[in-house]
């Protein structure tokens, strides 16, 4: 069963829920969201309004059918749900996102957190933890899979409270200044020329904080970078 944050709060806001939670079910997987389309038509308080295969589909469902909550995977077809999720948060604030997946990845944790999720629950929950999680997360509370308590935990103790200073903590100055390249628009091979490494080394390496960041397109590398860079200088 998933670790409820907020329990008593939690427990007093979902005994007073009333009106249906609206979600909109954002995964790459067709069977995924039959599955789940399927499970919430016996639920008499969670109805599920759309779904969505790709970013492009999500946001439109968004702007058009307003629901209370999204559920979401990290991948999102060849999109990243930590963008995606960013830009709910940015666009429609009053949106919850609950992550809804198989990966227990600490650093896509920590990225999910760093974009505005409300929740990170992974597909192996049982059926009350899912709809307790969904209730939890509609009515103001925050949720994380128990299995992946202990490394919130670790993360709490080393002090990461701000994107600022997740970045400042985990990322070198050699890894800033290969970003800053990739957002410059060179390509692996003119980055390797630039630093006299193989343009593999360069892969590698970028795959690395891709991993940290939840992305995996260099424009979406390059536009953290920039974010990051805006938010430093201001």
């Amino acid at each position: 069963m998933s670790l409820v944050l907020n329990r008593e709060c939690w427990m007093e806001r979902t005994q007073g829920v009333q009106q249906r939670i609206r979600i909109l079910v954002i995964d790459h997987s067709v069977l995924t969201l039959q599955g789940i389309r399927e499970f919430f038509s016996k639920s008499h308080h969670i109805e599920v309004i759309g779904t969505a295969g790709t970013r492009q589909e999500a946001i439109q469902a968004i702007s058009t059918k307003q629901p209370d909550l999204v559920l979401v995977e990290v991948r999102v077809g060849q999109d990243s749900g930590i963008e995606l999720c960013r830009t709910i948060r940015e666009s429609h604030p009053q949106v919850k996102v609950l992550f809804f997946t198989t990966q227990d990845d600490k650093d896509i944790l920590r990225a999910a957190i760093m974009a505005g999720a409300h929740g990170y629950l992974l597909k192996s929950a049982t059926a009350e933890s899912i709809m307790k999680s969904i209730e939890a997360v509609a009515s103001g509370g925050a949720i994380m899979d128990h299995h992946l308590t202990e490394q919130l935990i670790q993360w709490l103790r080393d002090g990461s409270t701000s994107g600022q200073e997740q970045w400042k903590a985990t990322y070198s100055t050699e890894e800033r200044h290969l970003l800053s390249l990739v957002a410059s628009g060179k390509t692996n091979k003119e980055i390797g020329q630039e630093l006299n490494v193989a343009h593999t080394v360069v892969a590698a390496r970028l795959q690395k904080i891709y991993k940290r960041l939840g992305i995996s397109r260099r424009a979406e590398a390059a536009r953290y970078y920039i974010n990051f860079e805006r938010n430093r200088q201001n």
